[in-house]
């Protein structure tokens, strides 16, 4: 069929690719705003008036396992803190975790955990030389035990202000040494730019899980607190 031929010569050329090309649903576009939370709450709070209770601390509860920080923090977000409030995650010693929070939301948080059956650590002191639990600091004296331990809790906090963007880290750097936690000197020798070192993340264990919520706060809570006179006081509300 002479008509068929030249039909099919003329017909622009069909192949599998083209086929599935054309099926591909489009791209969803991607923000170019750069410095724009996505959260709602968060993008709300830039047009707020300052808070008189400015400043950030630290609440401590129990946790049974040490995980990486970005599962820490999908676990937490499934409990109802969202990442964005969180601005770090620490474990000063076995069987307690730490999340840096700011002054305003230690109340709602504090609800936060105590509706999904955690409580806190009342009266914790990062400081306090019971926290090590290293045997090699065993046979040190007294005041030798505390100082060490306010070094490392020095040192964990001007590592977590090196992960944090400016300007919360300008706000995080005054609240720290408001609390006597570290000195403006202290802040300038480690971010003086001889001694700038990049924060190894790959020291921190990755584990690769999705448990479910029921067993999110049970890794929360029912651990050994670290502390032998102390009982877990539930979170006041």
């Amino acid at each position: 069929n002479l008509r068929g031929i030249s039909a099919s010569i003329h017909a622009p050329l069909t192949t599998y690719a083209s086929r599935a090309a054309a099926n591909v649903p489009p791209r969803p576009r991607r923000s170019t705003t750069f410095g724009v939370p996505r959260n709602k709450d968060a993008i709300a709070r830039r047009f707020q008036l300052p808070s008189d209770n400015q400043g950030f601390t630290y609440l401590y509860m129990p946790c049974r396992l040490r995980r990486c920080y970005s599962e820490t923090r999908k676990a937490l977000s499934r409990l109802g803190l969202p990442s964005s409030r969180v601005l770090d995650v620490c474990y000063p010693v076995n069987g307690m975790a730490g999340i840096l929070v700011h002054n305003d939301y230690v109340e709602e948080a504090t609800m936060t955990l105590f509706e999904n059956g955690i409580s806190l650590f009342g009266d914790c002191d990062p400081n306090d030389p019971i926290l090590l639990k290293d045997p090699k600091f065993d046979s040190d004296p007294e005041e030798v035990r505390k100082q060490t331990a306010i070094m490392i809790h020095k040192n964990r906090l001007l590592k977590v202000l090196q992960r944090l963007r400016s300007p919360i880290r300008l706000a995080v750097t005054r609240s720290f040494i408001a609390q006597d936690w570290i000195t403006q000197a202290d802040h300038d020798t480690f971010f003086a730019p001889s001694s700038v070192t990049e924060f190894n993340s790959a020291s921190n264990p990755k584990r690769d899980t999705d448990a479910q919520m029921n067993d999110i706060a049970a890794n929360f809570i029912q651990a050994t607190s670290p502390y032998p006179d102390q009982t877990m006081d539930q979170a006041e509300i």
